[in-house]
Order: structure tokens, then sequence, then C-alpha cells
């Protein structure tokens, strides 16, 4: 059995994080392009999770993700070697059927739904701290 759609975002934000600091080298204008790259799949993943949590079905997440895994390797393939940028972007576009999360927490305890929930949120903020890392940087 392979990681859940949970565990792999949360696989890939913690990837990215770990790689904040060849992210930082870039140039001031190629950081603010990363930055905001890194940032908006936070959003998406936010976004998610504030609808699933409500118990809504997230529409149109499944194909922000799935944009965002397509666009990885341009957007930090430079930095982070080009290999590595295809693996995560291949990694995201697994899990990009986030939509499917909501069946899933349907049928799951409370327990279990508040804990992938919660892993949800510690994705979004791998990549947004790795954002804000990138952001700051000198």
């Amino acid at each position: 059995m392979g990681m859940t759609i949970v565990e792999t975002l949360f696989d890939v934000g913690q990837k990215i994080f770990g790689l904040k600091i060849e992210l930082a080298k870039a140039r001031q204008n190629r950081k603010q392009q990363v930055a905001e790259f890194l940032a908006a799949i936070a959003q998406t993943i936010e976004e998610a999770n504030a609808e699933l949590r409500q118990g809504n079905y997230p529409h149109g997440k499944c194909q922000e993700l799935f944009v965002h895994s397509q666009h990885m390797a341009a957007a930090i393939g430079d930095l982070v070697g080009a290999q590595l940028a295809q693996e995560l972007g291949t990694q995201l576009a697994e899990v990009y059927e986030i939509e499917r999360l909501h069946a899933e927490l349907g049928a799951d305890t409370d327990d279990e739904r508040q804990r992938k929930l919660s892993v949800l949120d510690q994705a979004a903020g791998q990549f947004r701290a790795t954002a804000a890392f990138v952001r700051v940087s000198p």
C-alpha cells in the first residue's frame, strides 16, 4: 500500500522544505517567482483543507494541484536539479486527486479524519514556510 494523499503531500512539502537553502540561492527576481509558486501550492492545499473541514467537496482543487505539479520542473529545476524537480512534480501529480479525500474522510472515524486534516495543515505549512524562507533570504 502506497502513501495516502495527505502523507504524500506532507512528504513533498518536507522535501521542498529540505531544499530551502538551494532555493534561496536564486537571484532576487527568481526568489520571488519560487516563493510565489510555493505559496500558491500552500494556498491550494489550505483552501482544499478548509472545504474538507466544512464537509464540503473541494471543487477545482484537483486541477490546481495538477497544474502546480506540471510546473514544478520549470519553477525550481534550475535550482535543485531537473531530475529532482521532475520527481517532486511527479509525486505531486500522483495526489492531484485531492477531491477524492472528501469520500475518504467521510468513511473515516472522527479521530482519523482530524488526524488527516492536521497532516494536510502541516503539508501546507511546509510549502508556506519554504516560500517565506526563500522570500526573506539575502
